[in-house]
């Protein structure tokens, strides 16, 4: 196993001594567990000192700094730590000293979100602060849609926000942080400033790489002037931003040249605007480390120290920091799944680390306004009352299907005591997950670590074995989980049960033979995983579904399917009913246009193979039969209907806790 030594040797940005070189990213939606006006609560505070005591160097912390009237932060993520005022900081300093009880240093981060509030505050104007309804922002423009109008800012604007930041500079450094980091990242005010895309203006601010990075470097130097010449400055940047008109690489190298001469110690190097977000929130689509030749080419640039940041594991940070392409190595949501990574990397427990696996569902449910979730951390955001507890009555239970769901809940219910024994029909535990670990070798780790967990609990594993109602009497367990998991379906039409048909499940298990022209039926997730995985191996490949492509998909993921489907010419044909299939290819109905003016067209697509990907249905057959037979059943995952691995996931873990 590969020895972790660069990621715990100790770091410096400026003067600021780190105990080692790993860094916990700032987080913003869905990680609000302060009171609404920003104070600090017992919840926020147990969130991050579960990552503090798991061994990070260095928190990272997203605050509503900036005050009025440039107060964007509470509006765009009501919930985070404020300190717009002095009132503010007394709360603000408790949450310091309790990270630095544990010998982590933590920064804040000032921000004005510009237009990137402006979906907000047309949603919902602001009454608490009515002075934000006036969105500022490099270069105003009005939506074709709605007419929402964003205003280009004055000199006067810009000065003033300017000072706001030096302001809020200074009470972050009173409230005890170690640090300041500006935000010029993403979708926010100073980067749209400095990206063409959004910059059009003609004055000083506008027009050349360094009259668009000119109001950052005001801003840094004005906190420069507030913070004195041995407090830690750093700044959030976007390097290449994989846009067409954006931000490219040469300019974020140069962009990063003046920072550092107006006096910034580190560059927290990151992408992702509003139009790439999967390059701010990197897939299980994409590499892992994928925004790293950004921080390589700009620590070559520069004498400032470097942070590295984007799906970074502990491996992949430790080969960042051998080959120098950072100086530091950032993460969110490895840290979200498992707070004690840094512990257990350090004392080479790797297989021990719950593996984020990138599935994007911490970020689903904070912009939709709800707490984020973790599909492999039950206990995440939940610090204070999570808690496995030993089992009051020991009992023999069964656990039948060895996929995700399955192998959580034997996990889960080992560990509090039961006998437990888990059943899987096949020889190979992972269920339906395998899918996705066949075409992203990566995400396999779910089932090594969900398998080395089985081990580690004492849970009876048997492979190969499919069990019957007659085994359930004889075995005569106390309780039965039932995670069968589902069946994929099919269509209703004439030629559908032909030779050239497959289901996409086996095509991606690697049990179908498929041809060199190729329809997928099916534009959801399964559907678009298949033909990605076929394009990539050469097929020509068309999508045709009922409705939209990508229909119920995360955004960040549908960006990144967006962009290999087109990276491979995949052709798409959304709004289509199948008519028929043939030995020759397909034959559908091609909806074209809106009702109630549409026109459907008959078409006709060649190919050698049709893959179906039209959804599947619950296989719970067991679970009628099993009623009566033992005193529990209780069907958890695709069987009971729950159609996700989050649900799987939770599924197993709750009822592992409630047997």
């Amino acid at each position: 196993m590969e020895k972790l030594v660069k990621l715990f040797e100790p770091g410096k940005i400026g003067r600021l001594e780190l105990k080692n070189r790993l860094v916990m990213a700032p987080l913003g939606h869905g990680m609000t567990y302060a009171t609404k006006d920003g104070s600090l609560t017992d919840q926020f505070l147990a969130f991050y000192e579960a990552r503090a005591k798991g061994g990070v160097g260095f928190i990272q912390l997203t605050v509503a700094a900036l005050g009025r009237p440039y107060a964007t932060g509470l509006v765009f993520s009501p919930g985070i730590l404020s300190i717009i005022d002095d009132e503010h900081i007394p709360s603000a300093q408790r949450f310091t000293k309790a990270i630095h009880a544990h010998g982590t240093k933590v920064s804040f981060q000032i921000t004005h979100h510009g237009s990137a509030i402006a979906r907000a505050i047309q949603q919902r104007p602001s009454v608490e602060y009515p002075e934000l309804n006036r969105v500022l922002t490099a270069t105003g423009t009005k939506d074709p849609v709605t007419g929402f109008e964003t205003h280009s800012m004055t000199r006067e604007d810009i000065q003033g926000v300017t000072e706001a930041f030096g302001q809020a500079a200074k009470r972050g450094k009173a409230a005890g942080f170690d640090a300041v980091r500006i935000q010029a990242c993403h979708a926010y005010l100073l980067r749209q400033f400095l990206s063409p895309r959004t910059n059009k203006r003609t004055d000083e601010y506008g027009g050349s790489p360094e009259n668009r990075a000119r109001f950052t470097c005001e801003v840094i130097r004005r906190v420069r002037k507030e913070v004195g010449p041995d407090y830690p400055i750093i700044i959030r940047m976007n390097g290449d931003e994989h846009l067409d008109g954006g931000i490219s690489l040469a300019e974020a190298v140069r962009h990063a040249q003046l920072f550092v001469e107006a006096g910034a110690d580190a560059l927290d190097v990151s992408s992702g605007p509003p139009e790439t977000p999967h390059w701010q929130y990197i897939t299980m689509y994409q590499p892992y480390g994928a925004l790293v030749p950004s921080s390589a080419a700009i620590k070559k640039a520069v004498k400032a120290s470097v942070i590295a940041v984007g799906k970074i594991d502990a491996l992949t940070g430790e080969r960042i920091l051998r080959d120098r392409s950072a100086d530091f190595i950032q993460m969110a949501r490895a840290l979200m799944a498992d707070p004690e990574l840094p512990n257990k990397a350090k004392e080479g427990k790797l297989d021990e680390i719950r593996p984020c696996i990138y599935c994007g569902w911490c970020q689903s449910g904070g912009t939709q306004g709800g707490l984020a979730n973790c599909t492999v951390n039950p206990a995440m955001g939940r610090e204070l009352e999570y808690k496995v507890k030993p089992a009051a009555t020991k009992k023999k239970v069964m656990v039948i299907g060895g996929g995700p769901a399955g192998m959580e809940a034997a996990r889960v219910l080992a560990e509090r005591g039961h006998e437990t024994s888990l059943y899987e029909k096949t020889d190979k535990l992972g269920g339906q997950w395998n899918m996705v670990a066949s075409h992203i070798p990566d995400e396999a780790n779910l089932v090594t670590h969900l398998a080395t967990g089985l081990t580690r609990a004492g849970v009876n594993v048997s492979l190969n074995k499919a069990v019957t109602s007659q085994m359930v009497r004889d075995i005569k367990p106390d309780a039965v989980v039932v995670a069968t998991g589902s069946k994929p379906t099919t269509l209703d039409v004439p030629g559908a049960n032909g030779k050239n048909i497959v289901q996409a499940t086996n095509v991606l298990l690697g049990k179908a033979k498929v041809g060199q022209e190729v329809v997928v039926v099916g534009g959801r997730t399964v559907g678009l995983e298949t033909a990605l995985f076929l394009a990539e191996r050469g097929k020509s490949v068309s999508i045709v579904t009922r409705s939209k492509i990508g229909r119920d998909i995360f955004r960040n993921k549908k960006m990144a399917f967006f962009e290999y489907l087109i990276k491979y010419r995949v052709r798409l044909y959304p709004n289509c009913t199948v008519d028929s299939i043939s030995e020759n290819g397909i034959n559908f109905w091609w909806d074209a246009g809106e009702p109630p003016a549409r026109e459907p067209v008959f078409a006709f697509l060649p190919a050698d193979t049709i893959v179906l990907a039209v959804g599947s249905e619950k296989d719970n057959q067991l679970v009628s039969e099993l009623t009566g037979l033992a005193p529990e059943v209780y069907p958890i995952g695709d069987c009971a209907g729950k159609e996700s691995i989050f649900a799987a996931m939770r599924g197993g873990n709750e009822v592992g806790q409630r047997i």
